[in-house]
C-alpha cells in the first residue's frame, strides 16, 4: 500500500452485518432448500457489485458474516475470490457469536489477502489504513458469547483521521453479548459506531457521531418485509476544517425478507373460509416471490375446526408455512357442561388454555385436540 495520500478528503464506508452466509433456512419448500445457499451468495456478489460502484474505501461487517457451524473451505474460496477482486478497498471482520473466531473458524486462514482484516480478541483492537485517513477499531467474539467490555480501558487516538467503532452487540443489554453501552460509546468518541445484533432501526446521535444497527443483510425471521431489515448502510465523510461531516443511508437491495404476520380466524372453521383472509393480507403487506412467510393462525375457534391444506395456497410467495395457534374455546360454553369423557377432558385442559404464555396455551390446545379426535374416533396423529 502506499503512504497516506494526504489529497485524500472524502471517505466512502459500507457497513452491513448479519449476513450469515452458509447459514441453514428452515421452513422452506423441499424443492428451494438446495439453493438457497447459492441464492445467497449470489446476493452476496450484489453487494460486492455495489462495492465497485460506490468506489467504497472500507467495508465494514460487524458480525456474524458467516453461519460459523456451517462454513467450510468452500466459502473461504468463494470470500477470498471478492475480497481479491476488489484490492482498493479494505474489508473489516469484527466475528460476531454466530461465526466467532475460534480454532476452527475459517477467519484464521492465510489464503485471505492483504486487504482483509479481522478483528481477533474481544478486546479492543484498532487497524490504521496508511493510504487513507481512516482508523477502524473493534472486537470479536472467540465464541458464542463474549466476556469481555470491548470499551472498558480503551482509548481512541487523538488525530484527525476518521475513525469508525465497530462490533456486534446490544447497547445498554446485560447477557452473553458483549458488554458496552451508550455512555462508553459517548466517551470513546468516534464519528461512526457499526453495531449489528438487531433491526437496523435508523440512525442514532452519540455525543458528536452517530451509531447504526446493521440489521440482516436478508430480512430475517419475525421481521415484517416491509420494515428495514434487507440491504447495507453507506457512510459519505468529508473532511472539514475543524472535523468530519457525515452522510448515512440505508440502501436496500433486491435480497429475500423473512415475515411473521397473526391473522385472527376467531369463529371459522376451514381452510376454505381462511383463504381469503390470508390473501387480502398477503396484498396489503405487498408480499411477493421474494418473501418467506410464516402465518400464524390465532383466535378462537370450534374444536372441530380444521385449517390444513393453507401451505397450498396459491400466492405469489417464496415459501409459506401456516401454524395453527388457535384456541378450541368456541363451544358457546356446552362443552363444560358435557358429563362424559369428552367433557372431563375439556374441563382438565381448559384452565391450561386460558393462562400461561401463548406457547403454553397452543401446548394445551394440542393436546387437548389430540385426545377430543382419538374420543371422536379421527386420526389422532394429524393434530
Amino acid at each position: 500500500m502506499e503512504n497516506e495520500r494526504q489529497d485524500v478528503q472524502t471517505l466512502t464506508i459500507l457497513h452491513l452485518g448479519d449476513v450469515f452466509l452458509d447459514g441453514p433456512v428452515e421452513r422452506l419448500r423441499r424443492d428451494t432448500k438446495e439453493h438457497r445457499r447459492e441464492e445467497l451468495q449470489e446476493s452476496f456478489l450484489t453487494f460486492m457489485e455495489q462495492v465497485e460502484k460506490e468506489k467504497a474505501d472500507a467495508v465494514i461487517f460487524s458480525g456474524n458474516l458467516l453461519d460459523g457451524d456451517y462454513a467450510g473451505d468452500d466459502t473461504l474460496r468463494f470470500l477470498v475470490s471478492c475480497f481479491e477482486k476488489h484490492p482498493q478497498c479494505h474489508f473489516v471482520i469484527a466475528p460476531g457469536p454466530g461465526d466467532p473466531y475460534h480454532k476452527n473458524s475459517i477467519y484464521r486462514s492465510r489464503r485471505f489477502p492483504r486487504n482483509v482484516h479481522v478483528f481477533v480478541e474481544e478486546a479492543l483492537g484498532v487497524y490504521n489504513f496508511p493510504e487513507l485517513p481512516l482508523t477502524v477499531y473493534g472486537w470479536g467474539y472467540r465464541s458464542s458469547h463474549a466476556a469481555h467490555a470491548p470499551l472498558s480501558g480503551g482509548v481512541r487516538q487523538k488525530n484527525d483521521r476518521f475513525t469508525v467503532l465497530c462490533g456486534y452487540t446490544r447497547l445498554d443489554e446485560e447477557g452473553e453479548l458483549a458488554s458496552v453501552s451508550r455512555e462508553a460509546v459517548t466517551a470513546f468518541g468516534a464519528h461512526y459506531t457499526a453495531l449489528s445484533g438487531r433491526v437496523h432501526d435508523g440512525f442514532h446521535q452519540v455525543g458528536r457521531g452517530i451509531y447504526a444497527y446493521s440489521g440482516s443483510f436478508e430480512g430475517r425471521e419475525g421481521v415484517l418485509a416491509t420494515e428495514q431489515c434487507g440491504g447495507y448502510i453507506r457512510i459519505c465523510a468529508t473532511k472539514q476544517e475543524g472535523g468530519w461531516a457525515m452522510d448515512a443511508e440505508r440502501v436496500p437491495l433486491d435480497t429475500y425478507s423473512y415475515a411473521t404476520e397473526r391473522v385472527d380466524v376467531s369463529h371459522l372453521r376451514d381452510a376454505e373460509a381462511v383463504r381469503p383472509l390470508l390473501l387480502a393480507r398477503i396484498r396489503e403487506r405487498g408480499y411477493g416471490s421474494k418473501t418467506v412467510l410464516r402465518i400464524r393462525l390465532c383466535g378462537s375457534v370450534s374444536p372441530e375446526a380444521d385449517f390444513s391444506g393453507l401451505e397450498g395456497l396459491d400466492a405469489p410467495l417464496y415459501s409459506l408455512w401456516v401454524e395453527d395457534c388457535t384456541l378450541p374455546t368456541d363451544t358457546d360454553g356446552k362443552l363444560l357442561e358435557e358429563m362424559n369423557a369428552r367433557g372431563e377432558l375439556y374441563r382438565y385442559f381448559y384452565p391450561q388454555m386460558q393462562e400461561g404464555t401463548e406457547e403454553e396455551r397452543v401446548a394445551a390446545a394440542r393436546a387437548f385436540r389430540v385426545g377430543y379426535a382419538a374420543l371422536l374416533g379421527q386420526d389422532f396423529a394429524k393434530r
